[in-house]
């Protein structure tokens, strides 16, 4: 298990958390991620063998955000 913590740019609001913690729970090998909107903040646990942190960051982008 790989614990992954990510500085996304581009939230506003709970929707924009609860929409990246959506795209990113559906990710295949994710077990657990928490978003703090204030520092911009993502902490993912996964397992790197499934889903590698360059997924994570598509999956960041796809949703309307960028990876920092």
């Amino acid at each position: 298990m790989e614990h992954s913590t990510l500085k996304i740019e581009g939230m506003t609001c709970m929707g924009c958390v609860r929409t990246l913690t959506s795209v990113l729970s559906a990710l295949p090998g994710v077990n657990h991620v928490a978003i703090d909107l204030e520092s911009g903040i993502a902490k993912v646990d996964h397992n790197a063998a499934m889903t590698s942190l360059d997924a994570l960051g598509e999956a960041i982008e796809g949703a309307g955000f960028e990876l920092v």
